[in-house]
């Protein structure tokens, strides 16, 4: 490896010999073709496929760059953008063990721009990056608190000398101007990729930057961006099923990096994170010959390639690093771990199974799918259906080196973990023991064809399979020969399969309800990093300056993409199909527990009930055999049914629906124990943070008309009867609901094959209003959280149509993505957050109230400094002209090159109805959009900071200063039981106390 300061010098200040197109990030001579042809053939990359293989639904191929860069393209013409991932062949299982996390804090690193990008001077920038690199290399070698306080005010000191040459979010901003939208990364065991989603006539300025990202990074404003990781850290240490995941994971893999290495790091080593290891984990593993791009969407291979070419080409490939070597030991008997957590009680068992590349894993999907698919697996039909447990499920993870299979179950009350334990393994044995049909393994198989049918809708589904088969080295013909192998799975092979695994050496990992331990950290000193909106280095104007053809925008035109219809019901939105043979169906119903109390649990009984000839599981069997999933939603003010399948088995599957509404065979059974689940669920609620939340958020919102204070009583659960259940069923279709269909069908042959029933009763949703608050408060719920969540709302009542471009404009500029006001200064600029947003949301129903909205997660010590930035750098925020025509360019791609997916256009133009609009708003608003300025704005944000607001926050009082808090406005301390309409509970069946919830 090289010395440190060489090494930095060259990644920081690009120094790469002539020519440019020759640049490596080592600053490099060029390898000669015969190293480089070596070089390649040791890489273990993927054949090349130059024309579609027979029968590929995705039409695929794959390509090779002269630099040993696998190029995947998936052919999608249906709308004009291109989904892009570049997918790197490492992750957290490569990092070093004393270094965990770091994979994944290099890719938060690898936004940060580079020599020429996110910088006015990297030649004297590249000084104080230098000197931080070293400084940490001092924070990891002592344990002195003062002397780490004193290098920790020195790294401060250094990053605010180095931004006075950096351009922050440059990337970002670059990008929102090209209209590339969802740029984002994520990090996992054995794979890092980046993401966006590119105008079809912007691949050519998009591939120039990330050339130029991967080639020549800076990694830059590292203090700031580390705290960020450290609260995306916080997140995962308060929530359960991170916890229980990490403890499973610990047990199943002790000596392997799947097990000791968790991807976001742990907290010893985030706060002594190792820049020279990171940058030598990039040298290591960041190389071409080790990655790929990943094209889906408007794109043609034989025009894409030159350009890749001539851009991500460009640099060297090199000899590839073994992987660390890491063993996994095998289970030795019953291991059992421990978890305690607020909110619900779980039991998880898991067994090592295969790795990725065993060609058994096809039979494990299979296997998987047979135990649970949410319908009529094993566990859905001998554990849920029956109410034994309020829910169960399985999953498998299937790695490079090797995976698990799991099964988890839910406590009710009053059961014990050894219960809930015996429980899964007796379902574990029916599975061995071959207790499934063969009419289930063909519904099963059903069932993955219309998945892998449906996948072909979606530019991100394709490219996840894509990345699948590079990531686990499978050839493409090899990843398509696996959806075929999957059909040919015998019950015989899983039966086997499930007899060589699940065998009596498993993990345990019992999830129990008590005090979490959360971890006392202190806020670090960061000095806001300066933002200037009006900064722009040469690269960017050079990418900007590109010519692109313009995209012409596609409205929604009735006749050609819908129909609107009247049934006796109501309205019918259909919306034609033209990709495969699969249907959606959904009944949209404006009646909820407000009107019918007990209707979201007669929407409950029904999923486990029957009819007079159908049994629950028969009549679930018969579903799933059509190729049918039936899913209900109930909520305050409305409800729906959903339905999905094969248009062929549309009238079967609707008629079906209608026999079960109408014969649904309700019994005292299955009332009581859905009752015994909800009560049980009800008692976790008031114990877990995150729904006290999201009832908080609400409460602040709209006060005691809150969804959480309308639902039934316990009481009134408790006094619920079959009979006024199933009359509540019958009645349902007679109320008027609108209809939204997707499908290969046309015209009358929907409307007569969808009718539900008369829909003769008229119902109508209240509009939603936001409390009339005279003067500001903040709702204060304490809770032992590393994280504190905070929500604020600012009420404006209603407002005309024409505001809502004005209403579009200020959300985006303020939140809409990464390079917008609160990401920037929340996150950005101070490591204040992991998550923030702001947005103003206008009415999505004529007659709603309009409101702002805004939010963070933070470390509870850091609430008041965040809320203080939020106020002073957010609402008081002064309109930036190059900021704002960012935004608007930005605003323009979207709707040149946005297309609602076939799919959504039934609820999309639902939507547009419901506020009262007559087909396609979006004309209208772009061209709206273009007529607004920074007047527009700052009128708007000055109104905002004139009203009066509310703030709810969910954190640690020990670590949040309520007198603080009071100096932005009165604090009023909220309990659990005052945000729910529970009341008093039933005595709980462990004998433990009672518990009551009075609003």
């Amino acid at each position: 490896m090289l010395p440190l300061a060489p090494l930095l010098l060259a990644l920081t200040t690009g120094c790469h010999p002539a020519p440019r197109a020759a640049s490596s990030p080592t600053g490099s001579a060029s390898a000669p073709e015969p190293a480089r042809a070596d070089i390649l053939a040791r890489s273990d990359l993927p054949p090349t496929v130059d024309s579609p293989l027979p029968d590929d639904p995705m039409g695929a191929t794959v390509h090779r760059l002269s630099n040993g860069l696998t190029v995947y393209v998936s052919p999608d013409p249906t709308a004009p953008r291109i989904t892009s991932w570049i997918a790197v062949r490492t992750g957290s299982r490569n990092d070093p063990a004393d270094s965990t996390g770091l994979a994944h804090y290099l890719e938060h690193m690898l936004f940060k721009g580079t020599d020429e990008l996110g910088t006015m001077d990297a030649k004297k920038e590249s000084a104080h990056i230098a000197a931080i690199a070293e400084l940490y290399d001092r924070l990891r070698a002592t344990d002195d608190p003062e002397a780490r306080a004193n290098i920790l005010a020195e790294i401060d000191g250094q990053t605010q000398a180095a931004a006075a040459y950096a351009i922050p979010n440059e990337l970002d901003r670059t990008y929102a101007a090209l209209g590339i939208q969802g740029l984002n990364a994520f990090t996992s065991d054995e794979v890092t990729a980046y993401i966006a989603d590119v105008p079809a006539n912007r691949l050519e300025a998009w591939a120039r930057v990330e050339a130029e990202r991967f080639a020549d990074p800076v990694f830059r404003l590292f203090y700031p961006e580390l705290e960020a990781v450290y609260e995306e850290k916080n997140l995962s240490l308060d929530n359960p099923y991170r916890q229980v995941q990490r403890a499973l994971l610990q047990a199943l893999f002790p000596e392997h990096p799947y097990g000791t290495q968790p991807t976001i790091g742990k907290s010893e080593h985030l706060k002594n994170p190792a820049y020279a290891d990171m940058v030598a984990y990039f040298q290591r593993w960041y190389v071409p010959n080790n990655m790929a791009v990943i094209l889906a969407g408007d794109v043609d291979p034989a025009k894409a390639l030159p350009v890749l070419e001539r851009t991500l080409g460009r640099w060297q490939p090199r000899p590839l690093a073994e992987r660390p070597p890491a063993k996994i030991r095998p289970l030795q008997g019953r291991t059992v771990r421990d978890v305690v957590t607020e909110g619900e009680q779980t039991v998880t068992l898991a067994w090592l199974a295969l790795a990725d590349s065993d060609p058994r894993e096809p039979t494990l999907q299979i296997l998987d799918a047979l135990m649970d698919n949410a319908r009529t697996g094993l566990l859905n039909t001998h554990l849920e259906l029956p109410q034994l447990v309020p829910d169960a499920g399985s999953w498998f993870d299937a790695n490079l080196d090797g995976g698990y299979f799991a099964v988890r179950a839910r406590l009710k009350d009053g059961q014990s973990h050894d219960e809930v334990e015996r429980l899964l393994l007796g379902v574990v044995g029916r599975l061995k023991a071959g207790e499934f049909s063969d009419e289930d393994l063909a519904a099963i198989k059903l069932h993955v064809r219309m998945g892998q049918a449906r996948s072909l809708e979606s530019r991100g589904e394709r490219a996840g399979r894509m990345l699948d088969a590079f990531i686990s080295r499978r050839s493409w013909a090899d990843a398509l020969a696996r959806d075929e192998r999957l059909q040919t799975v015998t019950r015989e092979d899983v039966v086997r399969l499930a007899q060589d695994l699940l065998g009596e050496s498993y993990v345990v990992v019992r999830r129990k309800a008590g005090k979490h331990d959360v971890p006392k950290l202190a806020k670090p000193t960061i000095t806001p990093v300066p933002l200037d909106a009006t900064r722009q280095s040469q690269f960017a104007r050079e990418i900007l300056a590109l010519p692109a053809d313009p995209i012409e925008p596609r409205w929604l035109e009735p006749g050609r993409d819908y129909a609107l219809a009247e049934l006796p019901a109501g309205r019918l939105v259909t919306a034609p199909n033209p990709i495969n043979d699969l249907f959606s169906l959904s009944f949209e119903f404006d009646l909820g527990t407000r009107r019918a109390p007990l209707l979201c649990l007669a929407l409950d009984v029904l999923q486990r009930s029957g009819t007079p000839t159908l049994d629950p599981e028969a009549l679930q069997k018969k579903l799933y055999a059509l190729g049918t999933t039936i899913s209900t939603h109930c909520d305050a003010d409305g409800s729906s049914i959903d339905m999905t399948g094969i248009d062929e088995n549309l009238e079967a599957s609707v008629e079906l629906l209608r026999t079960w509404l109408k014969e649904a065979v309700v019994t005292d059974q299955t009332v009581r124990r859905r009752v015994e689940a909800i009560l049980s669920e009800r008692r976790e609620n008031l114990d877990d943070s995150d729904v006290l939340f999201r009832a908080l958020a609400e409460y602040a919102r709209v006060g005691t008309k809150s969804s959480y204070l309308a639902e039934p009583s316990n009481r009134a659960l408790s006094r619920a009867r079959p009979k006024k259940l199933a009359a509540t069923l019958r009645r349902l279709p007679t109320y008027a609901h609108r209809t939204l269909y997707f499908g290969p069908r046309k015209g009358d042959a929907v409307a007569r094959a969808v009718e539900l029933g008369p829909g003769s009763v008229a119902v109508r949703r209240p509009p939603t209003r936001y409390r009339k608050i005279r003067r500001s408060e903040i709702l204060f719920l304490d809770r032992e959280t590393a994280k504190a969540q905070v929500a604020l709302t600012i009420p404006l009542g209603q407002r005309p149509k024409d505001e809502r471009p004005a209403a579009r404009l200020l959300g985006q500029y303020l939140g809409g993505d990464m390079s917008s006001v609160v990401f920037q200064e929340i996150r950005e600029a101070r490591g204040l957050a992991y998550y923030a947003y702001g947005t103003l949301s206008a009415a999505r129903r004529t007659g709603d109230d309009w409101a702002f909205f805004g939010g963070m997660g933070t470390q509870a010590d850091k609430t008041q400094d965040a809320l203080d930035t939020y106020f002073e750098r957010v609402l008081h925020h002064t309109v930036e002209p190059a900021r704002l025509q960012t935004t608007l360019t930005a605003i323009d791609e979207q709707f040149r090159t946005g297309r609602i997916p076939p799919r959504w256009v039934g609820a999309t133009l639902d939507g547009w109805l419901l506020r009262g609009e007559a087909r396609d708003p979006r004309p209208w608003l772009w061209s709206s959009l273009r007529a607004l300025g920074a007047d527009d704005l700052t009128r708007r944000l000055a109104e905002l900071t004139k009203r009066p607001f509310v703030i709810a926050i969910v954190g640690d009082r020990g670590r949040i200063d309520p007198s603080a808090l009071g100096k932005l406005a009165p604090v009023r301390t909220i309990r659990p039981e005052d945000l729910f309409s529970y009341g008093p509970f039933p005595k709980a069946p462990t004998g433990g106390p009672a518990q009551t919830a009075t609003p």
